[in-house]
Parts: structure tokens; C-alpha cells; sequence
């Protein structure tokens, strides 16, 4: 049952071909010149051009004829202005895109720590149940409108970090690091159903490890589909994958599938100063082993917003991924994950 979930997801992805090929997005990447390209996402923002083109040099640039419903009707649903400030930005240098959420939380509190872990790579010191927390993740296109169709390959990179930056006992070491590279075929998508907007599908091949040796050593390699829906304020992407095999010999977690899962629905709710999100994963079986992750942003600065997240379950991260976790985190968070 839990693989035909992510069949039905890669099928569905395939099939969304046709109706992506005529997307207004594909028709301003099309664009030669860079006034005009950006003129035309600018309009189907819904926001003035940030770069019109010079009366003399470029003509005026009409919003594509295919422009669907949705995006003219901006206050009627909720269109990220996101995705289009992705492509057009996509190509330039020196700008780098995020891809899941960036967030610094200097002080996070874990009531349920993992020592045995700690004391494999640490003997004779004891773990503290406060560390620090943060992640960087972003992304870069490989290759835009494969084949002239609307469908773009992008490569990412997310790595998340736990420090004991106040166990001076044991010099502030960094307990876990997980590095996660992946590759995205993303496909836009204009299908519509009671009210909700699918804009996006995905299919990425995704490794996560940890980088340590024997016997700490945690990894894994999926595919994963992923769809995106909107609906006025609120996001939704709903994810399956399945875990590539491995030798018997060369896996170090055959199990990790019964704490990871087997997909996730991550949520977020967006206000112009506040938003709300969830990740809920589960293993679609009766001996359930999920998680889930309550993030809440708050003004702070005009650049970052406070963050406060909670974590409970299985799967924080590759070390602990057998291992219950109960933690709470406040800090600062830069981008949202969509």
C-alpha cells in the first residue's frame, strides 16, 4: 500500500506534462532579453515591473494569453509570488536560492537525549541536553525548460547541525551533522479542484548522510514525489518516496525505514508578519514510529523573523533516527521552506 502511494505520486507527475506545457511561467523564460523576461514575471505577480524595458529598445511585453485564472484572480487565492521570483532570478550570478528553510536556534532543549550514541563517540563526558541548532539549505538550476518544455532540473543541498556549544566539558563539539544533496525535476502545475491550487510536482533522487564512520555511520538514498497545493494563505506539499536498496553488507540502518517513514505532509500558513507551519511523518503502518514539527516566525527584524520550533518522534536526525526525540528551539529563521 505505502509504494502505491508514491506510484500514484510519480504518475501523476508524468501525467501533468501536457498540462504544463503551455504554463505562462515556461512563456517568460522563453524571453531573450532580461528587461522584458522580468517585466513578464513582474506581471504575472501581479506587482509593477522592478525593471521596465526602455521605450527605445525593448516594446512593451503583454502577459502571456495562457495566463490561467488563477494568478489574474490575485485576490481571490493565494499565488506565491515565489516561484516566479525563482525563475526569474534562476540564471543570475551571484544570487543564490533557498531551498527548505534556513534558521539559526542558538539555544534548543531536548528532554530525551540519545546517550549512548554520545558516549560511542565521547567516552567519559557527559551530554548536555541544550545545544544549538541550525540549518543551511539552497539550491541552483542545472538546466531550465528541458528540452524547451516547461519542466526544470534543479540541484540542492540542505545540511542540518546539532552543537553542544555549552558542553565545555567535552570542548563544544558538533554531535550530528547530516548532509543531504539531491537532484529536482520540478514541473509547474495548474490543476484545480475545490478551491485548491496544485501549482508544483516533483521528482528528485535525494541522499542523506551523516559522514561518520563505522559505527556511527547513518545513511540513505530515496526517490521521492512531491506535490505542491495552495490554497489563498496556506501550502501544502505532500511527499512519498521509496528507499533505494542497498547490500546487506554495506547498509547501516535497514530499519530506518520503520522511524523515518515512508512520506510526509508539510504545511505553513503565511501572514504578512506571522506564519504557522507543520511536518507530520508517518510509516503507514499499524506500529507507527512518525514525527512531527510545529514551526511558528514572528517579527524581529526587517531581514529576520523569530522562529520557535518543536520537534516530537522518531527521525530528527540520521544518528537518532531509532530514537525517540522531545525538543523545543527558539531562534531566528531567514526563509521560509515555500
Amino acid at each position: 500500500m505505502k509504494y502505491q502511494i508514491l506510484l500514484a505520486a510519480m504518475l501523476a507527475t508524468v501525467g501533468a506534462r501536457v498540462a504544463a506545457e503551455n504554463s505562462p511561467l515556461a512563456d517568460c523564460a522563453r524571453l531573450v532579453d532580461d528587461g522584458a523576461r522580468l517585466a513578464c514575471y513582474d506581471a504575472l505577480a501581479g506587482r509593477a515591473s522592478r525593471h521596465p524595458p526602455a521605450p527605445d529598445q525593448t516594446p512593451p511585453v503583454a502577459v502571456p494569453a495562457t495566463m490561467p485564472a488563477s494568478i489574474a484572480a490575485a485576490d481571490d487565492e493565494f499565488v506565491s509570488p515565489r516561484k516566479i521570483d525563482e525563475q526569474a532570478y534562476a540564471n543570475k550570478r551571484f544570487v543564490i536560492i533557498s531551498h527548505n528553510r534556513n534558521y539559526l536556534l542558538p539555544l534548543t532543549y531536548n528532554s530525551n537525549i540519545n546517550e549512548e550514541a554520545w558516549r560511542e563517540q565521547h567516552p567519559g563526558t557527559g551530554m548536555d541536553q541544550a545545544e544549538a541548532k541550525f540549518q543551511i539549505s539552497f539550491k541552483a538550476i542545472i538546466w531550465q525548460n528541458i528540452l524547451g518544455q516547461d519542466m526544470d532540473l534543479w540541484g540542492a543541498y540542505t545540511q542540518e547541525n546539532w552543537w553542544q556549544v555549552y558542553n565545555t566539558d567535552a570542548s563544544a563539539p558538533f554531535r550530528e551533522v547530516d548532509y543531504e544533496p539531491e537532484l529536482i525535476l520540478s514541473i509547474p502545475n495548474d490543476w484545480h479542484f475545490m478551491g485548491v491550487h496544485n501549482t508544483r510536482l516533483d521528482i528528485s533522487f535525494n541522499h542523506q548522510s551523516n559522514g561518520s564512520s563505522k559505527p556511527e555511520s547513518r545513511s540513505w538514498n530515496r526517490l521521492i514525489g512531491s506535490a505542491l497545493f495552495e490554497h489563498r494563505n496556506f501550502s501544502l506539499e505532500a511527499s512519498a518516496w521509496y528507499r533505494v536498496p542497498e547490500r546487506k553488507k554495506d547498509d547501516d540502518n535497514p530499519d530506518i525505514d520503520t522511524y523515518m517513514g515512508n512520506g510526509q505532509l508539510q504545511g505553513i500558513w503565511k501572514w504578512p508578519e506571522y506564519s504557522l507551519g507543520f511536518t507530520f511523518r508517518n510509516n503507514l503502518s499499524s506500529d507507527n514510529k512518525g514525527a512531527i514539527q510545529l514551526d511558528w516566525t514572528f517579527p524581529l527584524s526587517e531581514r529576520f523573523s523569530g522562529y520557535i520550533q518543536y520537534f516530537n518522534g522518531y527521525g530528527e536526525s540520521l544518528i537518532d533516527y531509532d530514537e525517540s526525540t522531545n525538543r523545543i528551539g527558539i531562534g531566528v529563521s531567514l526563509t521560509d521552506p515555500f
